[in-house]
């Protein structure tokens, strides 16, 4: 069974999202708030101890034309410093999984929304 991480990665704010195959339900986890590159590392480092995890889903944010613009090469750049953790990193397409209205947490509410794309593509693969 699988454990995955959804990362929806902002500036200063990063939704998360969780996956656990035996539950087979996805959670919204948590927002985390940071201020570098490196201080979101060390927590993803604590989160994926914590809970195990296999994988992380990273959302790409491309333009509505399905180009790369700069937050997409941001997201990117701080892709390859997550990997530095040693997990397989899927990057999916994240575009209209920002929820509209108003949420409690809109962030992990967006990672939830990237998960859930990738869990029948997952679900066939195990």
């Amino acid at each position: 069974m699988a454990r995955l991480l959804a990362l929806d990665i902002g500036t200063k704010r990063t939704g998360v999202a969780y996956l656990d195959d035996a539950v087979g339900v996805p959670l919204p986890l948590d927002t985390l708030q940071h201020r570098s590159t490196a201080a979101l590392v060390a927590q993803l480092e604590q989160l994926i101890r914590a809970r195990s995890i296999d994988q992380l889903i990273i959302g790409l944010p491309l333009l509505p034309s399905g180009e790369e613009g700069s937050q997409a090469r941001l997201v990117r750049s701080v892709a390859a410093e997550i990997g530095s953790l040693g997990l397989p990193i899927l990057l999916k397409d994240e575009r209209y999984t920002t929820p509209r209205g108003p949420q409690s947490d809109p962030d992990a509410i967006a990672a939830l929304n990237l998960l859930s794309t990738v869990i029948p593509k997952h679900q066939e693969d195990c």
